[in-house]
């Protein structure tokens, strides 16, 4: 499970293979943001998932909140090592899902990944980063 905290409704929560530099995503009802460590809040591309559903070979489709959707080849992002490595058997990995908070691809097991990689590789757009949470 990616959430590190939560507080006054606010999840606060860091993805597996999330893209630089380092940030926190957070969510407070329908309201989302990066916030950059050690930086001010920020926002990005933030795009929720909306479905999920395996398909074979490691695959899954995924569709987005904006309607962008897609198939992801998850073997191409994970070792199957850690907190994935119970995903090298198909039936463990047909048990994924969308968070019902966070609103990205996760599986019982607490294995997840970032929306915002996952989008970037269906919709072929660059994951923008802001200003504020460039390194300089």
């Amino acid at each position: 499970m990616p959430e590190i905290s939560r507080f006054f409704g606010i999840v606060i929560a860091m993805f597996y293979a999330d893209h630089a530099p380092p940030h926190f995503h957070a969510r407070y009802g329908e309201h989302r943001a990066i916030i950059g460590l050690f930086r001010r809040w920020s926002e990005a591309m933030m795009v929720d998932v909306v479905e999920v559903r395996a398909l074979e070979g490691y695959r899954v489709f995924v569709r987005f909140e904006d309607g962008v959707q897609g198939e992801i080849d998850v073997s191409e992002m994970v070792t199957f090592e850690g907190v994935f490595a119970p995903l090298r058997d198909p039936a463990r990995f047909a048990e994924v899902r969308v968070h019902p908070e966070l609103r990205t691809v996760y599986w019982p097991n607490g294995a997840d990944l970032d929306p915002d990689v996952l989008y970037s590789r269906v919709s072929g757009k660059p994951i923008r980063v802001p200003r504020l949470l460039r390194r300089p």
